[in-house]
């Protein structure tokens, strides 16, 4: 008498789970889904404050710049990187009666805006100042520290 195998079929067994295959996926921000998701939020809102340049706050302005109730208020501490966005911003149209570039000093503590979106090499110093009139600070690069 001969005894037979088993003939099993290539692959893991059914019903059994791979443990490295579980874990969630969490999908991070990006400059486009983080720009969406701000307008949802935040469509109310016709002055936008943007402290910091980086490619986060360039998407939300090119986004936000086709809805002509929506005026912007741009600081960033390298004066640089602001003049470089006010350059590229110069050239569309209405671009003086919606947009603005300030100083970086008292743009926190001054209150004038309820919402103010930092960009992410700032946000641990900014969360820092003082923020008397309580304005809203938002990290469009990571929203689970906002």
């Amino acid at each position: 008498m001969k005894v037979e195998e088993i003939k099993r079929s290539a692959g893991r067994p059914k019903g059994s789970k791979d443990k490295k295959t579980l874990a969630k996926f969490v999908a991070k921000p990006n400059p486009r889904s983080a720009k969406e998701d701000f307008k949802r939020d935040y469509q109310d809102l016709s002055l936008i404050a943007i402290y910091g340049i980086d490619k986060f706050t360039e998407e939300l302005v090119d986004y936000l710049w086709g809805d002509v109730s929506k005026e912007f208020m741009i600081t960033d501490p390298v004066e640089q990187k602001a003049a470089n966005l006010y350059r590229r911003i110069g050239t569309l149209p209405y671009s003086m009666y919606r947009f603005e570039q300030t100083h970086h000093v008292n743009f926190i503590e001054c209150g004038h805006y309820p919402v103010i979106v930092v960009a992410e090499e700032y946000w641990e110093e900014v969360i820092k100042l003082p923020n008397p009139e309580d304005s809203l600070l938002i990290c469009l690069s990571h929203w689970e520290k906002n």
